[in-house]
């Protein structure tokens, strides 16, 4: 087999491959985090470059809210248990439905049982995303017969013969991110808006973000604070957004915690700054929370959490800082909010960031040339190999 960068761009269909290609996703849930909605986006570019080629099927077992989205580009299933953890009955309504199914590709992403799955079941060929440095390691891989990594990082320490592994970036319709009309809420034009689209939970540490505005605000009250986002729908999961607002009511009007919004992007493209307070625990893997803005011309700052650096490059297309340093975070917030030169300088240059590096064409076809190349050279796969 080829590696990543000898990959070609399957234009035309491998001989002796039938259509369309049956592809299954296992997702934990459907909400609007990382994994999701790289998924969705890249489905969403196949069907619309290839849309004969194939078919999607999702399968969420932990989160039972299925977004409407994920129906218009295949179909998308719950086989878990709502408001409780999946338990054997989940897996054993799996296996079933997979075997039912008998799709072509099985990919997950970082669980262990999604694994053993995929090897009861033995699709034709088995992938699995990794996204932060937290998914290496935590099992063998065994059974899985390409990865898909979501940065450079996580890339290279993933134990597995080159040929193997591959770079697939998060991408980003830039031009409909661009065409977005900007809604700043009530917020008027001499208003700064520091805003972040993400999920909810203590490792995202949003309480930093609120802590970085209330200081900036004692020198510039024309700063202002959005985030959107709500908590992972599983069972168990604590519900962050009453925390936060409770947190951020200091604050006032100034502050809006909107909570979670499907397609957010008006409401992002009328953020002056957008960020990423992830803890290093978090190890985020070139997050979707900063493409998407950077795609709109609006600059970043970012903490070091993971690969943020390979999305944010400090003091060229906006900033990253230490995890938790609330003093350089709210610095290098302060210089965006007083220069809008700088603002605009950055977002010029994190745009073409976006362009060149993120763009969901460019990584579709990426995704579409390792589903064939893969499917094409697999003994398991229907017909066997060409």
């Amino acid at each position: 087999m080829t590696s990543l960068e000898q990959l070609p761009s399957i234009a035309a269909w491998p001989p002796g491959l039938e259509r369309p290609v049956k592809v299954a996703f296992l997702l934990q849930d459907f909400t609007a985090g990382g994994i999701g909605q790289w998924i969705y986006t890249v489905c969403r570019e196949l069907q619309r470059t290839d849309p004969e080629g194939f078919e999607f099927h999702f399968v969420a077992t932990h989160g039972w809210i299925i977004q409407e989205r994920f129906n218009r580009v295949g179909k998308a299933v719950f086989l878990g248990r709502p408001n409780r953890a999946p338990n054997w009955v989940t897996w054993a309504r799996s296996a079933a439905y997979l075997r039912r199914l008998a799709p072509d590709i099985v990919q997950f992403s970082n669980l262990k049982i999604y694994r053993d799955l995929c090897r009861l079941v033995r699709p034709g060929v088995v992938i699995e995303r990794k996204g932060g440095m937290r998914t290496v390691g935590r099992y063998d891989l065994t059974g899985v017969d390409v990865v898909i990594s979501q940065n450079r990082e996580v890339h290279d320490v993933i134990d597995l013969d080159p040929t193997r592994k591959f770079l697939v970036y998060h991408g980003v319709d830039v031009e409909a991110l661009r065409a977005a009309r900007p809604n700043r809420l009530r917020f008027g034009p001499d208003a700064v808006i520091i805003g972040q689209v993400s999920r909810l939970a203590g490792g995202q540490n949003q309480k930093l973000l609120i802590d970085a505005v209330a200081r900036l605000r004692k020198r510039h009250p024309q700063v202002k604070l959005v985030i959107v986002g709500g908590t992972t729908p599983q069972a168990g999961a604590v519900d962050w957004l009453p925390v936060l607002r409770d947190y951020a009511k200091p604050l006032g009007e100034d502050a809006v915690l909107l909570g979670p919004i499907d397609e957010p992007y008006e409401v992002m493209a009328g953020f002056d700054v957008a960020t990423c307070t992830s803890t290093r625990a978090i190890t985020e893997g070139a997050p979707r929370k900063l493409i998407e803005p950077m795609a709109m011309g609006i600059p970043c700052v970012t903490t070091d959490s993971g690969a943020t650096a390979e999305v944010v490059e400090d003091g060229v297309n906006g900033f990253v800082v230490p995890d938790g340093d609330l003093d350089c975070f709210a610095e290098r917030l302060e210089r965006l909010v007083v220069d809008p030169n700088l603002r605009r300088t950055f977002g010029e240059r994190a745009r073409q960031t976006v362009h060149e590096k993120f763009n969901v064409v460019k990584q579709a076809q990426k995704v579409r040339a390792i589903y064939l190349t893969s499917l094409a050279r697999s003994p398991r796969r229907r017909g066997g190999p060409a």
